[in-house]
């Protein structure tokens, strides 16, 4: 497998990946357009066999040192062999490349699977915000923050 980060070109991909993982719920092509195009924002694919099976959105403000992760997405019949792990480390080293020190997310609170990867990966709740994904459908709100000692970068704890 290989991620690389998306490029225009890549659009129709991410479209159709877009509407296997999320349906009616997909972004729109002008919203995945502004990943691959503005400066403060960033899209990652994950190949297997010149096949895109994955896919990485985020935000990141330099100036805040800040990353949001928008979404991680895996196709069906690729999910549970540690492609959503692979895309999280690589999301978080192009976010640390472009300065952020804290990552966010916004999770439903019934993804089991995403919830423990998170938490795997020093993820911590902030919060929960109620509807956010339509009625009844409430999100948790994640963060990894990042703090360097002088010689390395850790997670702080929680």
């Amino acid at each position: 497998m290989k991620v690389r980060e998306a490029a225009l070109e890549d659009l129709g991909l991410l479209m159709q990946l877009e509407q296997a993982c999320f349906g009616v719920e997909k972004f729109s092509e002008n919203t995945l357009k502004a990943f691959l195009l503005r400066t403060d924002a960033f899209a990652l694919v994950a190949e297997e066999e010149g096949a895109v099976v994955g896919a990485s959105l985020c935000l990141c403000s330099g100036c805040m040192a800040e990353g949001r992760i928008a979404s991680i997405a895996v196709l069906e019949g690729h999910r549970r062999r540690g492609l959503g792990t692979t895309l999280l480390l690589e999301t978080e080293a192009a976010l640390q490349r472009r300065g952020a020190r804290t990552f966010g997310l916004e999770v439903e609170v019934g993804n089991a699977p995403a919830i423990a990867m998170y938490t795997r990966h020093g993820y911590t709740l902030r919060a929960i915000v109620r509807d956010y994904y339509g009625t009844g459908r409430h999100a948790y709100v994640m963060e990894k923050v990042l703090v360097s000692d002088g010689r390395k970068v850790t997670v702080r704890p929680s």
